[in-house]
């Protein structure tokens, strides 16, 4: 079988990839499609009283706009109380330890199937999504949670290279090149995301190897181009969007819509900042609203995610995010300028190139190997 690329599993729908990838994970393969179908079987039928809460969510830093934890407030009850992490691996170590009881997390797509095996998610129930009917379809269709069983998308973008266009005045145009420049820019301020799985994949691509590959070999040939940019790194931080926005970091790896919006604020500086979107291969992502078995308010964290799936919230978040939120009528509510950023409005035709990856224990086992020797 050939590469499987995000965009293409994406529209794979509840059969072959998807299959595959159930039985794997000890699960069986589903319809597709929202709504109040089978694909909401085994979840525990809730009642329709909200908690008093305090909802506890955990999410990337920056990722929601604060004005919604407001209003969610204000139409259901319970205050929100947010916690950060840095990476999808943070997270599942957090969800493991049980030390904390989250309502909501938001894990990228790739790693549901592993925090569904251990046992980690709750099953959604539909009857408390009538707004999934709202969910664009091919969403309904991922191969990591066909029928949104276990989660549902809150938005989807790219990772790649981001700098100050006074700094690099003359970008690269591939993957390899980036990652070339990085050791001639020692001295620079330059920041990588963190997580084994934002970093790697972008190193194998940009050699032409699978983004989800489990050879040595591979990896070793990645790390060669690692090591090599590790001495001009100055930082590995995923909260990294103000410093950006005040003209801080000179260049680094990031996700395109943390860019737009920093790009924005340091443009009222006076400074531009550029996004490379590859053309020929690149990684792509979802991140996805999903409620952990051990929350203590899950009708509550249902309701979040109803709210979250309505048009005009939809599109406020896509305008305070810079992210494409694939809820159908989102765009109704989305200014020009920021439906059109060319650095988040990726055409099909480009995005079909793409890679994802899902976290199966092979992959994380060789990624966490690998991205710890380049930490050390």
């Amino acid at each position: 079988m050939g590469p499987m690329t995000r965009r293409k599993a994406l529209m794979a729908g509840a059969g072959g990839m998807a299959s595959l990838l159930l039985a794997a994970c000890g699960g069986k393969s589903g319809a597709g499609g929202g709504g109040n179908s089978a694909a909401a079987s085994g979840a525990e039928k809730l009642g329709t009283k909200v908690e008093a809460g305090p909802l506890l969510m955990a999410n990337w830093a920056d990722y929601v706009d604060p004005a919604d934890y407001k209003r969610y407030t204000a139409k259901f009850g319970p205050k929100t109380k947010v916690e950060g992490y840095g990476s999808n691996d943070e997270l599942i170590a957090k969800l493991s330890a049980g030390g904390s009881d989250y309502d909501i997390v938001v894990p990228s797509g790739g790693y549901i199937p592993e925090i569904v095996e251990k046992g980690l998610a709750r099953p959604l129930d539909h009857a408390l999504l009538p707004n999934l009917k709202n969910l664009q379809p091919k969403f309904t269709k991922n191969p990591w949670d066909p029928g949104n069983k276990h989660a549902v998308t809150k938005d989807y973008g790219i990772t790649s290279f981001y700098y100050r266009k006074d700094v690099v005045p003359d970008p690269p145009t591939t993957l390899e090149g980036w990652w070339q420049l990085i050791p001639k820019l020692k001295g620079k301020s330059i920041n990588f995301i963190e997580g084994s799985a934002e970093t790697i994949p972008l190193a194998l691509l940009a050699l032409g190897l699978d983004a989800s590959s489990t050879k040595d070999a591979d990896y070793q040939q990645a790390m060669k181009l690692m090591n090599a940019a590790k001495p001009a790194i100055s930082n590995i931080n995923s909260t990294y969007i103000e410093r950006l926005g005040r003209g801080d970091i000179d260049l680094g790896i990031g996700w395109n819509g943390d860019v737009a919006r920093a790009a924005t604020d340091a443009k009222k500086k006076g400074i531009d900042i550029g996004f490379f979107v590859p053309q020929d291969r690149g990684w792509y992502w979802t991140d996805e609203w999903l409620i952990p078995a051990a929350g203590k308010n899950p009708v509550a964290a249902h309701a979040w995610i109803n709210y979250m799936l309505d048009p005009k919230v939809a599109g406020g978040e896509q305008t305070w995010v810079g992210y494409n939120i694939p809820v159908q009528g989102a765009l109704d509510y989305v200014p020009a300028a920021v439906a059109k950023n060319p650095m988040t409005d990726i055409p099909d035709d480009v995005l079909d190139k793409y890679s994802s990856g899902i976290n199966t224990p092979e992959l994380t086992a060789i990624q966490s190997k690998y991205y710890s020797l380049f930490r050390s």
